[in-house]
């Protein structure tokens, strides 16, 4: 059994908490060079361990024969002969372990102590019997596992179910794309594994005499197999779905701005709604079905409200589901009616119990809520302008809000003495209302009126230092005498009081640069609301285009985020700035991909390219999503094609190094993103004098991608070279990750034979620069069909992927064939980064010695020091501080890298790094 056995001792909970919880019992054993037994994980049915538990498994060895005879710190008698730990419980009742293996560990200061795996505890087992377990008990795939392992007295169940796995997964490679057959296949599956589980002789047993432990064993089996089956099944169920997903994404999209006071949710239960969204959010890191409906359960017990004496008060549905529609709306999960299909359909353990169990209920739930936003009933908040500023909307913050509100009404109707026609809030109503008639009369009016007051403005002034003589003026006259009482001086000009005069004329005579208290001009409104006659009427009277609000966004951002395509095309015949960015940096092509608006994705394209517009495709918002990552994480399959069409590029990385192709669920996504990659290469045979007449700006698409074709293939214009030397590349990169060095340099067309007498370790790839000796010829033959440093769309070179696995021969024959060492990828890395990275310490000498940079940065400012500090790989780090890195060098986060190792805790690269410190002084 020893040979058939391992496990990693660091991660075995009672070795763990052993560490954690008793240290200084555990620093008293080590001094005294006792040995510490762990029992194999899944032999305890318990997590919570005494410290009579760990005395137990302390075996001491003693004085006369210290090889055999130990006694434990609960004084009981150990002998050890041939691998196994005999134990005298009670006279003639001997208890027995084997030892599965031996491991070797070290402190920080470097001492050593032994630790033994055995297969059982050294104490009799007084937990509670397995008739005890209930479905309670399992609440992740970790307690499944543990539950197989520990009912099983070994893994071979769980080797079994991965035996079917496999096997299932090479039967049927590729999954069908269809539910029905999808659905019998897992199914089918899932008997398998529970028929060969239960072929189990103790399992068997156990279950004849338990239900609830048979219950357990069916969930965990189910458990276990959609663990390993996961990432197989879940994209093909993505890809299934695609439609309803893509085609409720854009209605949650669209409803981004709805908050609780529009659901009609009880204000009691707003202080619960960011908990549980917290949580809701998190069902996307589940595999099970059991997580991702405790998931729910979790989430829907963290609205339940508490009474006074602090004990839960269960809500009805008709509380909840309300809660349930928004949290689903606000959790940004793209994928959700796949989520309900992989519930719904994959669970098998509880089929023929009646599906009247609470799993079941809140399955039913989630699809209810789901119907319910699909059919449409939910149109989004009625006043969505007012919304965009009230994100993180509380119960507090409404209040604050209806305050403003009245205060506002208040001030109006108690310091302005004209009809509600005279102010904006009734002129943004209009605009609602469509009632353009209206809106023009009353904006030409007030605009008319405004220009009158300017004219005035003197007269004004004079007359309001001689109110106290005159007893007989008018209401209008007496308002404007009080505001300009309340300036510094009646002709200051400072800007508190501009402001306080602005803020008269907003009240009395809105015009179409009138704004409101978020920045929001009438234009704004008649873009958010989609009103493209009066969106006309108020160019033409004069509106500024480009006029931003408090969150930086144009009339533009608001017609292309609400899908309004009549009003975007006015704009932007109108000079709309088409790539302006809001305070998030989203320009308006982000708003219209992220909801999913065709008509205005096509309207901006088309607008740009017959008005001779420069439409920058791959702009990047805030957190370097382009609109293409935006369209793959929503699933929008035709928005993709036509941002592909026009020069999107999937490789590109956002801040977070995530391309599109990673944000893609389903496969139709992946295959659209796929086909694209030909497109890279579409430009490559424009002549020069057709370049010179493109736009050359660094953001156009076509030039990026010129000017990378143009550093990596210097010797061809031609496109099928281009798209074949990818495809070897490919196959290169293949060979070195299986570490075949001949069979790389047979597609690089490198004759392996010219290299395989040298000597790799030799600290030059010449006896000299200058030597022409026979050996320096043959090995500096170059190829002549096949670039070297030829890089993939990440950049990626042979070399780099050379260092990446270690291969220090095939890293010299690349250098003797004039491959660039310090070529970097995407990323800004070099071959010796990578080396770092994967603590190939023979490759990180080899490239040192033949001039790479040793001080090289990346995008993120990381030296290979940096990253090798930050990985702890301290094989990588001795070996770049023979060469004195520079270790002042700080990165994008403005640390050495002595600090990135001592955040990390490594404390041997930091004991290393100050000795080459204290050495150099």
């Amino acid at each position: 059994m020893e040979g058939a056995y391992d496990e990693i001792i660091s991660d075995n909970p009672f070795f763990i908490q052993f560490k954690n919880e008793y240290s200084n019992l555990l620093q008293h054993c080590i001094s005294q060079s006792w040995i510490i037994c762990v029992p194999r994980i899944g032999s305890l049915n318990t997590r919570v361990f005494t410290v009579e538990d760990f005395c137990a498994h302390v075996l001491v060895p003693s004085d006369e024969l210290p090889e055999t005879h130990y006694s434990t710190l609960t004084e009981k008698q150990v002998t050890v002969a041939n691998k196994v730990i005999t134990l005298e419980v009670t006279k003639g009742l001997p208890l027995q372990s084997h030892i599965l293996f031996e491991e070797t560990f070290y402190t920080e200061d470097y001492i050593k102590y032994k630790v033994w795996c055995v297969e059982t505890p050294l104490e009799p087992n007084t937990n509670v019997g397995d008739c005890a377990i209930t479905k309670d008990y399992l609440l992740s795939i970790n307690d499944c596992i543990d539950l197989l392992w520990t009912q099983a007295a070994g893994r071979q169940v769980l080797d079994q179910i991965e035996l079917n796995v496999q096997q299932f997964l090479k039967k049927h490679s590729p999954l069908p794309i269809a539910l029905a057959p999808l659905r019998d296949a897992i199914s089918e599956l899932y008997t398998q594994c529970l028929q060969s589980t239960l072929q189990n002789r103790r399992l068997r047993e156990k279950c004849k005499v338990s239900k609830h432990l048979l219950e357990n064993i069916k969930l965990s089996v189910e458990c276990y197999m959609q663990h390993l089956l996961f990432d197989s099944l879940f994209k093909p169920i993505c890809t299934i779905c695609a439609y309803e997903d893509s085609h409720l994404n854009k209605k949650i999209r669209n409803m981004c701005d709805i908050q609780l006071r529009d659901l009609d949710i009880k204000k009691e239960l707003y202080h619960a709604v960011p908990k549980a969204k917290q949580i809701l959010s998190k069902i996307v890191t589940y595999n099970t079905v059991l997580e991702k409906v405790l998931c729910l359960k979790q989430a829907l017990n963290a609205i339940n409200k508490k009474d006074n004496s602090n004990n839960v008060v269960l809500l009805t549905a008709d509380d909840l589901l309300p809660v349930f529609v928004f949290l689903l709306i606000k959790s940004s999960i793209p994928n959700w009616y796949s989520q309900l299909k992989y519930m719904k359909e994959f669970r098998f353990s509880e089929v023929g119990n009646g599906d009247c169990d609470e799993s079941a209920f809140l399955i039913t739930t989630l699809e209810a809520v789901i119907e319910h936003i699909q059919s449409g009933a939910l149109a989004g908040p009625p006043n969505p302008e007012s919304y965009y500023y009230e994100s993180n909307l509380t119960e507090d913050n409404l209040n604050d809000n209806g305050q403003r509100k009245n205060s506002l009404t208040e001030s109006i109707s108690t310091c302005d003495t004209n009809s509600r026609e005279e102010t904006l809030e009734y002129v943004f109503d209009l605009i609602k209302a469509n009632n353009s008639e209206q809106v023009q009369y009353l904006l030409e009016k007030n605009q008319r009126h405004l220009q009158s007051l300017q004219q005035n403005e003197r007269s004004a002034v004079k007359f309001a230092e001689n109110q106290d003589d005159d007893d007989d003026e008018d209401d209008d006259e007496e308002y404007e005498t009080e505001i300009y009482q309340k300036l510094c001086h009646p002709l200051c000009s400072c800007k508190k009081c501009c402001s306080k005069i602005s803020k008269n004329l907003l009240k009395t005579s809105p015009t179409v640069s009138s704004r409101d208290s978020h920045g929001l001009t009438p234009l704004h409104i008649a873009s958010i609301h989609g009103k493209a006659n009066i969106v006309e009427i108020l160019i033409d009277m004069g509106a500024k285009i480009n006029a931003t609000d408090l969150n930086e966004c144009t009339p533009l951002h608001y017609a292309a985020s609400r899908g309004h395509q009549n009003a975007l095309l006015l704009l932007l015949h109108s000079g709309a700035s088409i790539n302006q960015a809001n305070i998030d940096k989203n320009t308006p092509l982000h708003l219209a991909v992220n909801n999913g608006h065709m008509n205005c994705i096509k309207a901006l394209i088309y607008f740009a390219e017959h008005g001779r517009k420069n439409l920058k495709i791959n702009c990047t918002n805030e957190h370097g999503n382009t609109p293409l990552h935006l369209a793959a994480k929503w699933g929008y399959e035709g928005i993709a094609k036509l941002l592909i069409e026009n020069g999107a590029e999937p490789s590109l990385q956002n801040h977070n190094n995530k391309t599109a192709f990673d944000y893609a669920h389903n496969l139709k996504i992946l295959q659209v993103l796929k086909l694209s990659t030909p497109n890279l290469y579409e430009y490559i045979h424009i002549t020069s004098t057709e370049v010179k007449t493109l736009n050359c700006k660094t953001d156009n698409p076509v030039t990026l991608k010129l000017q990378s074709l143009k550093t990596r293939n210097n010797e061809t214009n031609n496109v099928t070279k281009t798209v074949e030397n990818l495809k070897r590349l490919e196959r290169i990169f293949q060979a070195i990750s299986y570490g075949d060095v001949k069979l790389a340099c047979f597609y690089m067309n490198i004759k392996y034979e010219n290299y395989a007498n040298t000597n790799i370790t030799t600290d030059r790839l010449s006896c000299h620069p200058l030597c022409e000796c026979q050996l320096c010829k043959k090995t500096h033959q170059t190829i002549s069909d096949y670039d070297i440093n030829f890089a993939d769309s990440n950049g990626l070179t042979a070399l780099h992927y050379a260092a990446r696995y270690g291969l220090d021969e095939l890293c010299k024959i690349l250098l003797l064939n004039n491959a660039n060492i310090n070529s970097s990828n995407r990323k800004g890395q070099t071959p010796l980064h990578l080396a770092a990275l994967n603590n190939k310490i023979m490759v990180i000498r080899f490239l040192l010695d033949n001039g790479a940079n040793i001080n090289a940065i990346d995008l993120s400012g990381n030296t290979p020091l940096h990253d090798a500090c930050e990985v702890g790989n301290i094989g990588a780090t001795k070996m770049l501080l023979n060469y004195n890195p520079n270790l002042n060098m700080i990165n994008g986060s403005e640390k050495s890298a002595i600090e990135v190792a001592k955040e990390k805790l490594h404390l041997t690269i930091i004991d290393l790094i100050e000795k080459h410190t204290n050495k150099i002084k």
